[in-house]
């Protein structure tokens, strides 16, 4: 567990408004896009990652809780996003034809895939706070680099140095696989 998450459920237990607006701050964006590419509809994601926060908060989940928060924190935010699928098949059947093409079980990852997109989440959360805001400004909000730099206001310049630091050590700290997989995403957008 990384020190701000020990330093956030230390703080929850003195200051419990304090320490949760420290959590929704650090995480809510990782949350999102993990949410977002499990849902592939960002209004869904939006709606499962504040649902869990509330859930948080009105349960007190996290007062005494002792764990890996990250672990934790995205276990949660997987469940109610593969809840939320299965609730809304419902109401939105597959045409019969194009279940018997890709059935919807064949849509959901591997074990091994989802270990590898938790990786990703987990190792994209570590960024510097200013870095990764940057990245998921880019990746998971569509901006373009003079959008960042004028709703951050700082220059394009350091905004593309974000992004290349960014990036760098997202290739650093990933397999090539996984560090492709972020390229795709952004190029997808581009």
């Amino acid at each position: 567990m990384n020190q701000l998450s020990k330093a956030i459920l230390k703080l929850m237990e003195k200051d419990e408004k304090e320490a949760f607006r420290l959590l929704f701050e650090h995480y809510y964006d990782s949350l999102l896009l993990y949410s977002l590419h499990v849902l592939n509809d960002l209004a869904a994601a939006e709606d499962v990652v504040q649902d869990c926060f509330a859930i948080l908060w009105t349960n007190k989940r996290l007062k005494n809780f002792e764990g890996d928060l990250d672990h934790f924190l995205f276990g949660m935010v997987k469940k109610r996003s593969c809840l939320y699928l299965q609730e809304h098949q419902r109401e939105c059947p597959v045409p019969e034809n194009l279940e018997r093409e890709m059935p919807v079980e064949d849509c959901q990852p591997s074990e091994t895939e989802q270990d590898e997109i938790d990786l990703l989440y987990r190792t994209i959360d570590k960024l510097p706070e200013k870095c990764k805001r940057v990245f998921l400004m880019a990746s998971l909000h569509d901006k373009t680099y003079q959008e960042i730099a004028d709703e951050l206001d700082v220059s394009v310049n350091t905004v593309k140095t974000q992004m290349k630091y960014a990036l760098k050590f997202l290739r650093d700290n990933l397999k090539k696989d996984d560090f492709q997989s972020i390229l795709l995403l952004l190029t997808k957008k581009v």
